[in-house]
């Protein structure tokens, strides 16, 4: 396959790069090159590439409850109007981390983080109040078991971060893929020294380092969301399952119309019918109800605002 592409399009290489560094978004050109099976030098030319043409963007994402995210709540909007104007309204505020234009009954779908169900709750009443929302369904996260964006799992100790930590994870923040040579210039360490402070929080779940796709409705992939309603006794052993499958983006247990909320990322409607027909035909699973993210305007998974112990 040539390595010369045109201003904008993506190839498979490109998307089997993408995924490695969804995985690990710290993986180095070196490995990168490995297992697409391309010298170094065209590797990291990718790489910038899909970086610089925005494509991915490669940060540190902090674990919810080290930024008092305690609550994560998904919202499903109703409106009438522009749906647009009323998304944009929506990614204004500092507790939406994801706002999406999706088909189906709902024009919208949110996500919401705060520290407590009051907060929650006071985000809803301000949500329901912007113009041209006619009515918002609201998913409570019981637990989050898959997110290619950001750790999940035990939360890190409490006061286990010190400052150097903080500033490191503030950098990490900025640019996932920074060196550790400039990250260490950031926080007055040495490389080294550096190095195994970033492997720690990597090792803690403090923060986790990967590709998140800057889904525009132009690239080859896309983005479908699935409500699943399942048998009582099966909620966990199928959403651990669902977790399993390469193409699952996102999965967590919730409260609500569904009893667990799904993204799955494919490449094409073939791709799609077959991820749907295997989930649909796991023991437990009485409905799947989907619908498709056609543009997200806000994807946001850290805080720049990150404090110090």
């Amino acid at each position: 396959m040539s390595d010369q592409i045109a201003p904008g399009a993506l190839d498979a290489t490109d998307e089997a790069i993408i995924g490695l560094l969804e995985e690990d978004g710290r993986l180095t050109h070196r490995g990168i090159a490995a297992q697409v099976g391309l010298s170094r030098s065209a590797a990291a030319t990718r790489v910038q590439r899909l970086l610089t043409e925005g494509h991915i963007d490669v940060r540190g994402v902090v674990h919810a409850a080290v930024l008092g995210h305690e609550v994560l709540a998904h919202v499903s909007v109703s409106v009438n109007g522009s749906a647009t104007r009323i998304a944009r309204a929506a990614a204004a505020r500092d507790d939406t981390t994801l706002v999406s234009m999706t088909s189906g009954h709902h024009a919208l779908v949110l996500e919401l983080r705060a520290g407590t169900i009051v907060q929650i709750d006071d985000a809803l009443a301000e949500v329901r109040a912007i113009d041209g929302i006619v009515a918002a369904e609201t998913l409570l996260y019981t637990e989050v078991i898959r997110d290619v964006a950001a750790p999940v799992g035990p939360a890190p100790a409490a006061g286990s971060l010190d400052e150097t930590d903080y500033a490191l994870l503030r950098a990490l923040q900025s640019n996932g893929r920074a060196s550790y040579v400039d990250l260490a210039a950031s926080v007055g360490l040495s490389p080294a020294g550096t190095r195994r402070r970033v492997v720690q929080l990597l090792a803690g779940n403090v923060v986790r380092v990967g590709a998140v796709v800057r889904h525009s409705g132009h690239e080859r992939r896309t983005a479908t969301g699935i409500g699943l309603r399942i048998d009582g006794a099966a909620h966990r052993p199928v959403a651990q399952q669902v977790a399993d499958l390469p193409s699952v983006t996102f999965v967590a247990r919730t409260l609500g119309r569904f009893d667990a909320l799904l993204t799955v990322t494919t490449a094409t409607s073939g791709d799609l019918v077959e991820v749907l027909d295997h989930i649909r035909d796991l023991d437990g699973v009485r409905e799947a109800e989907t619908w498709s993210h056609l543009r997200f305007v806000k994807e946001t998974y850290a805080s720049l605002h990150l404090g110090g112990a």
